[in-house]
C-alpha cells in the first residue's frame, strides 16, 4: 500500500544525530503506546459517519457546486481527500457536484464566484471557533448573495463549528443551518480524519471507511517496536538533518492528484513544529513540472536540504505516442512508451540524480492512489509530525503566534470603524 524507503536519507552529517533521535523518540513511542492521543484514535472511529451522510445528502441533493468555507486546516485536508477524485485536477473531478474550495480571503473572486445564480449552490461553513474572521466574512457574504435572490438559507448552507456558544452556531440558530460538531480535541491542521475533512470527500465520491482504514493500516504499527515503526523513523530522519544543518524539508509529488497533500504538508509541519527558534521550513514542490523550476537550485545550491519524493505505479499507464516517433531522432526516445512510463522514468532519475550530489532523500511509494493509500500516508504525516514535536521538546498542537496576528487585524478593523 506504501512504503517508505530510507536507503539513501542519511549521510554521515546525520547519522550521528538519527541515533540520538531515535533514542529520545523511543521514549515517547511507549508513551503513545501505553496513552494513545484523539489523533491516533480517529482511524477507528465509526459513530460520526451517519451523521456525516446526512448532511452530504441533505446539501449535496440538487447541487452543481458546493463552495467549501474555511482556511488553513480547515480546508487543506478536504482538498487533499477531493483531489483524490480529480477534484482540484486540469482533468477534473470525477463525479459529484463540483467542489470549491475558497480558503483563502480575495474580495475581488469571491464576489465573482457569488454573481450568478444561486439556486444549485451550496455552501459548507468550517470554523473550530465558530468565528474564524476571515470563513465568517464569506459566510456574511454568502447569506446576502442568497437573500438578495430570495432563496433559502437553512437550504443552501450548512457547517461544521466547535461545541458551546460561538457565531456560527448562533447563525445556525437564526438561519436554522444543520451543524455537525467539530471535535473538541482536534485542531484544525489535524482534521483530515474527521468530519471536516471526510464531508468534502464524500461529495467527491471518498470513501469514509477506506480513508480511516489506510489510517488505521499506519496505526496499527504503533504496538511494534520503535525502530520498526515508520513515522517516528521519519521523524527521527527529519530530525537528524534539522540538527545536521539541513533546515529545509522539501515534498515533491510526482502526480496531480498528490499535489494538495503537499500543500497540506507545508502547513502541518510549519505550524506544528515552528516554534522557540526550532523547526524547519517546509516547501512543497510538483513532479515533473518542478523539475523545471527548482532542480537547479537543489542540484547546485546550499546544501540545506531534506527531499522527499512520493509517486505512486505509473509505468505502462497512460496515453502513447504515434508510431512514426520512431522515425525522429529528437521524438524516437518516446516511443513505444506512454506518459506513465515517462513520468516514472523522470521520478526515478530526479532521485538517482540527487543521490548521486549528495542530496539526502527519502521515497514514500503509494502502490496506487485511492482513499485508502492517501488516507495511510495522511497519518503517517501526522504522526511523523508528533515524534517530531517530541524530538524538539515543544507542543504540536497550539500556534500562539498566529493568533497574535489576528488579535491585531481586529484592532485594525476597529480603528477603521471609528473614522
Amino acid at each position: 500500500m506504501m512504503h517508505q524507503d530510507l536507503t539513501r536519507a542519511l549521510d554521515a552529517a546525520a547519522q550521528p544525530h538519527f541515533d540520538a533521535a531515535l533514542a529520545v523518540l523511543s521514549e515517547a513511542h511507549q508513551r503513545y503506546q501505553e496513552a494513545p492521543l484523539p489523533h491516533m484514535q480517529l482511524a477507528t472511529k465509526t459513530d460520526d459517519v451517519e451523521a456525516m451522510q446526512e448532511l452530504a445528502g441533505y446539501l449535496g441533493d440538487g447541487a452543481a457546486r458546493i463552495l467549501i468555507l474555511g482556511t488553513g486546516g480547515s480546508s487543506l485536508g478536504a482538498q487533499v481527500l477531493a483531489q483524490v477524485h480529480g477534484s482540484l485536477t486540469p482533468a477534473g473531478q470525477i463525479s459529484g457536484p463540483s467542489l470549491v474550495f475558497v480558503d483563502n480571503l480575495d474580495s475581488e473572486s469571491y464576489a465573482r464566484l457569488l454573481d450568478t445564480d444561486l439556486k444549485d449552490t451550496r455552501f459548507l461553513v468550517v470554523s473550530k471557533s465558530g468565528g474564524t474572521a476571515e470563513t465568517m466574512m464569506q459566510a456574511g457574504g454568502a447569506i446576502l448573495a442568497l437573500e438578495a435572490q430570495g432563496l433559502d438559507i437553512g437550504a443552501h448552507m450548512g457547517g461544521i463549528a466547535g461545541r458551546g456558544d460561538n457565531a456560527l452556531r448562533r447563525l445556525a440558530a437564526h438561519y436554522g443551518l444543520m451543524l455537525l460538531d467539530h471535535e473538541d480535541e482536534i485542531g484544525g491542521r489535524f482534521s483530515v480524519f474527521t468530519n471536516v475533512g471526510l464531508l468534502p470527500a464524500i461529495w467527491a465520491g471518498g470513501n469514509v471507511e477506506q480513508v480511516r482504514a489506510g489510517a488505521a493500516s499506519v496505526m496499527a504499527g504503533l504496538a511494534g517496536a520503535a525502530e520498526d515503526y515508520a513515522p517516528l523513523l521519519g521523524a527521527a530522519t527529519q530530525l537528524a538533518h534539522m540538527a545536521a544543518g539541513r533546515n529545509i524539508s522539501v515534498m515533491m509529488a510526482y502526480a496531480d492528484r498528490l499535489e494538495r497533500l503537499a500543500f497540506w504538508y507545508r502547513q502541518l509541519w510549519a505550524e506544528s513544529l515552528g516554534k522557540d527558534g526550532k523547526g524547519s521550513v517546509p516547501v512543497n514542490a510538483l513532479g515533473p513540472v518542478d523539475q523545471h523550476s527548482q532542480m537547479q537550485l537543489y542540484m547546485a545550491g546550499p546544501d540545506d536540504k531534506f527531499y522527499t519524493l512520493l509517486s505512486h505505479q505509473t509505468r505502462g499507464s497512460g496515453t502513447g505516442v504515434p508510431a512514426h516517433f520512431a522515425n525522429d531522432e529528437g521524438l524516437a526516445s518516446l516511443a513505444g512508451h506512454t506518459m506513465g512510463s515517462l513520468v516514472d522514468a523522470e521520478a526515478r532519475g530526479t532521485m538517482d540524480t540527487l543521490a548521486e550530489a549528495g542530496r539526502p532523500l527519502r521515497h514514500m511509494a503509494l502502490s496506487a492512489i485511492n482513499d485508502e493509500t492517501v488516507g495511510a500516508l495522511l497519518m503517517h504525516c501526522q504522526l511523523e509530525t508528533i515524534y517530531a514535536a517530541d524530538g524538539l521538546a515543544i507542543d504540536a498542537f497550539d500556534q500562539s503566534e498566529v493568533e497574535a496576528g489576528k488579535i491585531r487585524a481586529k484592532l485594525y478593523l476597529s480603528e477603521m470603524a471609528a473614522k
